[in-house]
Formats: C-alpha cells, sequence, structure tokens
C-alpha cells in the first residue's frame, strides 16, 4: 500500500528519540514542540497541556477519512486503521 506512517505529539526531540529507540519504532516521530499542529486536528488537550492519542487516516488530497482516539494507557485498534487503509486504497484514494 502506498501509505506513510508518522507519528506527532508535543514531545520534544530528546524524548523521541529515546522513544523511537526503545520501542524500535519503524516510522518517524516528528515533534509538535510549539503546538501548531495538534490544536488544528483536536488533538490538543488544553487542561493537561498536552498531546492527547488520536491517529489519522488522511487521504492524498489532504482530507481526514478515519479518526480514532486511545486512553494514554490503553492501546490503539491497529486492524481498524488497518481496514481504513485497505478501503480507502480500494476507491484509489491511497
Amino acid at each position: 500500500m502506498n501509505t506513510e506512517v508518522l507519528g506527532v505529539s508535543a514531545d520534544n526531540w530528546p524524548c523521541h528519540a529515546e522513544f523511537s529507540k526503545q520501542l524500535k519504532l519503524p516510522f518517524d516521530l516528528l515533534s509538535d514542540w510549539k503546538r501548531d499542529v495538534s490544536p488544528m486536528y483536536g488533538a490538543w488537550d488544553e487542561t493537561e497541556l498536552t498531546s492527547t492519542r488520536k491517529s489519522f487516516l488522511i487521504d492524498k488530497t489532504g482530507k481526514v477519512v478515519f479518526t480514532q482516539e486511545a486512553e494514554l494507557t490503553k492501546p490503539r485498534d491497529h486492524a481498524a486503521m488497518m481496514k481504513a487503509i485497505e478501503d480507502l486504497a480500494k476507491k484509489g484514494g491511497g
């Protein structure tokens, strides 16, 4: 599938590097240190001053076609994301 995975959070680069190293992540982590991106996607918790755990599937045109949110201590639904990616690819948008 023609899909790119990126992680984004408000953590700084050293935190991302250590997190990525520990988990051996196969994708890049981007730092939203200035909080420019998270609020635009509704992924910023103003009361906790942290990004929330949301996942988005964005098509080639930049449209969000799938969203899911998970609690910090709960895993994301990877099967649901994979299904959304497969559905998008079938439609020619992936």
